[in-house]
This record gives structure tokens, C-alpha cells and sequence, in this order.
């Protein structure tokens, strides 16, 4: 395995795999017993975007239209015993110049339940497991579960999604039934993958850096649901330290701490959901150059959904990010970086609409009115100059599971 934890097989090797791979998994579904699926299961997806910007590389090279968006998956689960679970995922996943579609080992856990009852549920995870860090982290890679095409920017960025994704340590939920009322809390500490897209995000590229982590990622996150999730919040969190070593200046580290506080209200065939997020930045070290661009990173979103028929469903959403929580449009970090104020937030208004043909198969359409580009990827857009401030999104989706 490399640094990354990513399998010597190019994207089209992985999707050739992975497609027979969905294929037999197909056949393995169809024939197998219902009483063997209660110890066995596999199942997968297939997913391809299509992504056209009028400016800004955004998933390829969407300016003239692209097609570098897949997700392909195949995962299986074995059940020990009531209280013992095997699960495990492999996943290619193309996006861009982020991701270039190599095998990667998504999740593989162990699940033992060391206490069961009508009302109750505690137990521990073991292994690379999903972090458990607002309404959708831990289903992100799962179209059918995303709230669009594309999660939410101003909460789950695309650029550092191995970072918040997953880790390799443990996890320790409980989950309490009271009536109406249920409580689900979990806490999870691992090591984190670290990739060129974290390093190109929080030093800037001229400075070529490695990273790598210092420590554990701890984090954990509380979630209440009443009256069967009519009414959902949650409250998440992740602390993680990176030790970097440029190439212009001295070594020093980065603290990051990641909160998400979340809500969501279910009623018939509307849903509105909101969630903000906050990180504080904190640069140690690099010989107090980098001292004056500590900051607080924050953003939110409001999404709306409407099921207007079975098989269809609207979708609206207003998301906001800012590099500095207290300088949200940017000025005060221009004048330090002589970088323009859009490079340091970012406005987009999105519409979308879902079709769901049938039960495994899935088609959105989406477009998003943007202005600023602080979501975007400095791998795909490596000169700020030629980043421009308003532009429009068009994307298309096509999903298949089993």
C-alpha cells in the first residue's frame, strides 16, 4: 500500500475490477437464500456525474464539460453471532484531479455489541471506520444517501474528504430508545489519512509541503431523534494536529478543530435541514511567519426537500463559507495576501431535482448560481488569478445499487 492507503492499481484497473466486482455481486445477491442473507450480505453502487462550469475547474474540467466523477462500490458484511459483525467496503472513487479512481479499502470494521436490549444498544467499532461527524460524513460516498449531488461545500469539503472521512482506530457508541425520544452517542479516535489535498489546502501550494498527522484524531458526535427522526439534532466534533515541513520555511504544526452542529425537521414529503460548521485554524511554529493567518473557518447551509410524488422529489438549498468568520467577505485577508476577496468565501444558491425510475436506480439534475471560490480545489485551480468570482454549476447524476 502507498502513503495513503490506496491499492497499485490505476483507475481504469480499479473500475474494471470493481464493475466485475458489482457484476458478481449482482449474481450472488439474486441467488442467495433469505436465510444465508441473514449471515452474509453484499451490495454496491455504481455512480457517474456528468459536471459543465461556465468558469472554474470543478470535478475535471468542467468548463468544457466533464465527466470525471465516478463512485464505484462493493460492500459486504458477515454476522458472526447477534453480537458480532464483519463489514468492509471497497471503493474507486474519480473526481477530478482530487481523486484519481485508485482502489481504496473505504471502511473494513469489526462490530461487537457488547450489550442488546429492546431499548438499548452499546458496543464498539474496531478498524478503518467512518467518522461519525454531522448528518452525513459517515454515508457521504453513497449517492442515494447524499442531500444532493454534490454534499454541501460549506460543511463536508470535497478537497480535504479523506481528512474528515474516516480513521483507523476505534469507535464506542450507545444508542438509547426513551418513548419518543432517542439518543445516540458516539466517540471514535484513530489515525487519519493525510493526501495532497489536505497539504495544498492549508499551506499554500508554493510551499510544497508534507504532512503528516501528530497523534490522534479524537471526535465524537451526539445525536437526538424524536418521534422516529420528525425531529433530528446533532452536535459533532474532531481534533486532529499536523506536523508539516515546507520546503521556503521552518517546520511547524497545524491544530484543527472541527465542529458541526446540525438540525432537520421530517413531515410528510417535506424535509429542511440546516447545518453549521466551525474550525479553528491554529499555525505553530514556521518561525511566527504564518502567525497572522490563524483564523476561524465557518459555513452553513439551509436545504429544503419536497417529495411531490413517489418517484420524484425537489430540492432547493443557500449554503455560505468564509475563510474567517469575523472578515466573511474576505477584505482583511486580501490585504494580508494581496489575493482577491473571493478566493476567501463563497455564496451558491442550488436547485435540483431527483428521479428514483426504480428502487435501485437513481437520476439528479442540478443547478448552482456561485459566487467565490473558496470550496474550490487548489490541485484543479493552482493559480488564484485565474479563478473567477461569479459563475454557474450544471450537474448530472446517474446512480445504480444493489
Amino acid at each position: 500500500m502507498s502513503k495513503y492507503g490506496r491499492l497499485p492499481l490505476n483507475s481504469w484497473g480499479a473500475c474494471r475490477l470493481l464493475t466485475l466486482g458489482c457484476l458478481l455481486g449482482s449474481a450472488l445477491a439474486a441467488s442467495a437464500g433469505e436465510a444465508s442473507s441473514n449471515h452474509f450480505q453484499i451490495h454496491g453502487f455504481l455512480t457517474q456525474a456528468y459536471v459543465k462550469t461556465t468558469d472554474n475547474r470543478f470535478f475535471g474540467d468542467s468548463p468544457d464539460g466533464s465527466f470525471d466523477f465516478r463512485e464505484i462500490g462493493v460492500n459486504t458484511s458477515y454476522r458472526f453471532s447477534p453480537e458480532l459483525m464483519l463489514s468492509a467496503q471497497l471503493l474507486s472513487r474519480k473526481a477530478g484531479d482530487m481523486y484519481d479512481g485508485s482502489l481504496t479499502v473505504d471502511y473494513a470494521q469489526l462490530d461487537y455489541t457488547f450489550h442488546m436490549s429492546e431499548s438499548a444498544r452499546y458496543g464498539t467499532l474496531l478498524g478503518r471506520t467512518k467518522n461519525p461527524l454531522g448528518f452525513y460524513n459517515d454515508t457521504r460516498d453513497v449517492a442515494a444517501t447524499r442531500p444532493g449531488i454534490f454534499m454541501p461545500q460549506a460543511i463536508y469539503w470535497d478537497r480535504v474528504r479523506n481528512m474528515v472521512l474516516s480513521n483507523d482506530g476505534a469507535q464506542l457508541y450507545a444508542d438509547n430508545l426513551h418513548g419518543l425520544h432517542r439518543f445516540n452517542l458516539s466517540f471514535f479516535a484513530g489515525k487519519t489519512p493525510i493526501d495532497e489535498n489536505v497539504e495544498k489546502t492549508y499551506l499554500d501550494p508554493m510551499f510544497n509541503a508534507s504532512m503528516d498527522q501528530n497523534g490522534l484524531t479524537i471526535g465524537g458526535r451526539l445525536l437526538y431523534e424524536w418521534d422516529g427522526g420528525r425531529i433530528r439534532l446533532a452536535l459533532s466534533n474532531a481534533m486532529l494536529e499536523l506536523d508539516s515541513q515546507p520546503n521556503l520555511i521552518p517546520p511547524g504544526s497545524i491544530d484543527i478543530d472541527y465542529w458541526v452542529l446540525s438540525a432537520q425537521y421530517n413531515q410528510g414529503p417535506w424535509r429542511l435541514t440546516a447545518e453549521y460548521m466551525e474550525e479553528p485554524i491554529n499555525y505553530k511554529g514556521f518561525a511566527n511567519i504564518l502567525d497572522s493567518v490563524d483564523t476561524t473557518v465557518d459555513g452553513y447551509y439551509i436545504q429544503g426537500d419536497y417529495r411531490f410524488h413517489n418517484d420524484w422529489e425537489l430540492l432547493f438549498r443557500y449554503e455560505q463559507s468564509h475563510y474567517d468568520k469575523d472578515d466573511k467577505y474576505g477584505s482583511e485577508i486580501s490585504a494580508v495576501t494581496g489575493l482577491p476577496p473571493y478566493n476567501f468565501y463563497s455564496k451558491l444558491w442550488t436547485a435540483g431535482l431527483l428521479w428514483e425510475p426504480t428502487e435501485q436506480l437513481m437520476i439528479r439534475a442540478e443547478f448552482s448560481q456561485v459566487e467565490g471560490v473558496i470550496f474550490l480545489s487548489n490541485l484543479e485551480n493552482p493559480i488564484p488569478s485565474e479563478r473567477v468570482k461569479d459563475w454557474n454549476l450544471f450537474s448530472l447524476l446517474v446512480s445504480y445499487s444493489f
